[in-house]
């Protein structure tokens, strides 16, 4: 517990041996101190994880100059354009304004650049902007209706036409009774007139056009995206003054296509599952994909716009592809013949990236953001690919104050009866302090979004300042996470509530029996549909004491009464359809079931929240309060379906670990940060 291992190639079931070998080889490294976990005094503040550095985003390039333009959340919560000139990061993004699309509320794809010129969306009224230089004043394209009624996302400017094409979600006749309505639209960059292309489907996503050639991607409910989508194409020509789609034709369908574009006028590339697993696939070849082991390809992510998986090397007819572990240079007109990994070169500058995402390619350079690394925070960087150097663009490697706390995260599969699932283990990890001898660490227990989301290996200083303290972290893939093929996926249909509860429940158990965690001191938190697995496992099983629920899901029926039209139908598939299913809905609902809770259980949420509305909060911890139970709960002005202001952020984790301590018997090292109102403790 008190030296911090660099590589993640050990077994768990050695681990304790490992730490015998540590303290015979490291004794004379510092002077450590014996100390129960979880009352570790740690350097990793508050502070830090709330701001110690911008939060990268995405990245994309200018269509004409391939300039590079990048955001990033600021410690405000806001979000900034920023672009290198003369060896120096400058940003475009004014105070007033912040770059986040809300179309499908989680947004993605809020900007792109064209010779020179930034197009972003605002946050506050959701219009179209564009701004010529970090020094000029942003200018409204689209009119501002008010309530943030056309929302807009992943445009790009055909400059055939001198349009721009972007994705719009029209609020304007929305209420109870009918969805908003998503078109793909055309927009005259001067004069703002605007005009539908495609219309009809329910969602659309992975739009571009090349010349009079459009293709996109798009589907209806009760699909999600990573369920059944369609890949179509249509032409492009003036009209009366008006640019209009027609001849339009499907391409392929019945899988899920995430992403598609246009690398040549002759052919397309798409991202499809068709095999069982997320693979980059070239038009005319559809029995073959560019590369294909028994892995996801290509960032496989549903839920936001932007973040390409590959892109086409025109310089040298390749398609360069992310996977894990691996950035893949393939040969484009004869695919599988051969590949080149260009993680070496990452490697040999002592980047070791677990995932490769945000794949973008202007000459012979190769742009990407690398995850995964545990000694790199998110890193924004390039290849050239006739050099073979790797440049990068953010300082990603965190101060000696930091890494001193980071250990190996290591990568687990455990035992669900019917085969494995996954997740990612961080141990305690403090060169100042070891536990009591006999003792074993608490567990907190991460459970992700979605629930079709995933958990990702990373430098987060979130988990770090639990580990640092004391804690071990486990980030669990239950069945149905993303990441792991089709069929893995798919086993959360009409099994929510049930796979993730159960494998929380096996992984817990797991670090049992490998002696890793104290069975006494097992907490579980997550947020929104991991907020619901907290609530629900808390209600329905029996082997966690303490959780928070962070903006979580306590009501499946209200959820699925009153969500956004993006989800709407989405529980058809992982639970069933009301009204025939209503039953199954309040047998896994927690709220009403609460009279079952044995465990302290904590409740955070936004007051701003469209996708879980403060309700559902709100009433569970009612109820829980009422039994007796501890239990707190905080809203939070301003926020929504997730915490981006710096302050929301440090009180949220602060009464997090604070809650904790109260239930499990610790006394936090640190000075009290916040005053934390708790119920019954």
């Amino acid at each position: 517990g008190r030296c911090c291992f660099k590589t993640g190639s050990f077994k768990l079931s050695y681990y304790n041996e490992y730490k015998s070998y540590l303290r015979l080889h490291c004794s004379t490294m510092t002077k450590v101190k014996v100390e129960k976990y979880g009352q570790w005094k740690s350097d990793i503040t508050l502070d830090d994880v709330a701001s110690k550095q911008d939060h990268l985003n995405s990245a994309v390039l200018d269509a004409v100059t391939g300039q590079l333009f990048w955001d990033v959340q600021k410690p405000s919560g806001s979000t900034i354009i920023v672009s290198r000139q003369d060896g120096v990061d400058v940003e475009w993004t004014p105070d007033g304004f912040s770059a986040v699309s809300m179309v499908h509320e989680y947004g993605g794809g809020a900007y792109f650049a064209h010779d020179g010129t930034v197009y972003f969306v605002n946050k506050s009224d959701q219009v179209l902007y564009k701004q010529d230089s970090p020094k000029a004043k942003p200018v409204a394209i689209t009119e501002d209706l008010g309530d943030s009624n056309l929302r807009y996302a992943i445009g790009h400017l055909n400059k055939t036409f001198n349009k721009i094409i972007v994705v719009r979600e029209d609020h304007r006749k929305a209420d109870k009774e009918h969805y908003c309505i998503n078109t793909i639209v055309a927009i005259d960059p001067t004069t703002g007139e605007q005009n539908i292309l495609i219309e009809g489907a329910d969602f659309y996503r992975s739009m571009k056009s090349c010349g009079n050639r459009l293709i996109y991607v798009s589907w209806d409910m009760p699909n999600m995206p990573w369920d059944i989508t369609s890949l179509s194409e249509a032409e492009l020509v003036m009209k009366d003054g008006k640019l209009v789609a027609e001849n339009i034709k499907v391409l392929q369908t019945g899988n899920s296509i995430l992403q598609a574009s246009i690398p040549l006028e002759d052919s397309y590339l798409y991202l499809s599952d068709k095999n069982g697993y997320y693979n980059v696939w070239k038009s005319g070849n559809d029995d073959k994909p560019h590369f294909h082991v028994k892995q996801e390809s290509g960032s496989p992510y549903g839920w936001d716009f932007g973040m390409p998986g590959y892109a086409y090397v025109k310089s040298k007819n390749q398609v360069v592809i992310g996977a894990k572990k691996k950035l893949l240079l393939v040969d484009y007109s004869a695919p599988q013949t051969r590949d080149r990994n260009l993680a070496k070169i990452c490697k040999q500058q002592n980047y070791r990236f677990k995932v490769f995402a945000n794949i973008l390619c202007h000459g012979n350079v190769v742009y990407f953001i690398g995850l995964g690394d545990t000694g790199h925070l998110p890193t924004l960087a390039k290849i050239d690919l006739n050099t073979n150097l790797m440049t990068v663009y953010n300082d990603s490697t965190p101060d000696e104050s930091i890494s001193r706390y980071i250990s190996a995260v290591q990568d687990v599969s455990f035992d669900t009866g019917d085969g494995k699932a996954y997740g990612f283990y961080y141990p305690p990890c403090n060169p100042d302090f070891e536990g009591e001898p006999g003792t074993k660490p608490p567990l907190l227990m991460k459970v992700h979004g979605g629930p079709t989301g995933m958990a990702e290996p990373s430098l987060d200083l979130k988990i770090r300042y639990f580990t640092s303290r004391g804690f071990a972290v486990f980030d669990l893939d239950y069945r149905g996470s993303s990441g792991y093929g089709r069929d893995f996926r798919r086993k959360l249909y009409k099994m929510w509530g049930v796979y993730d509860l159960d494998d929380a429940v096996n992984a817990a158990n797991y670090l049992v029996n490998e002696g890793l965690v104290d069975p006494e001191m097992l907490a579980v938190s997550g947020g929104s549909s991991g907020g619901y697995t907290t609530m629900a496992v808390l209600v329905f099983r029996n082997t966690f004491k303490a959780g928070v629920s962070y903006y979580g899901i306590s009501d499946l029926k209200l959820l699925a009464q009153d969500t956004h039209k993006f989800e709407a139908r989405y529980l058809d598939q992982m639970v069933g359809k009301l009204p025939e299913d209503e039953a199954i809905y309040n047998e896994r609902s927690p709220y009403e079931h609460v009279d079952k809770i044995t465990g302290a259980l904590g409740f955070l949420q936004g007051s701003d929240d469209k996708v879980v509305p403060p309700p559902q909060s709100r009433s569970m911890h009612g109820e829980v309060k009422t039994k007796g139970l501890p239990t707190y709960y905080i809203e939070f002005e301003g926020e929504g379906h997730g915490f981006v202001k710096e302050d929301s952020v440090k009180r949220a984790i602060y009464s997090e670990i604070l809650f904790y301590s109260k239930v499990f018997g610790f006394v936090l090292a640190d000075e009290p940060a916040y005053d934390i109102d708790f119920d019954n403790i």
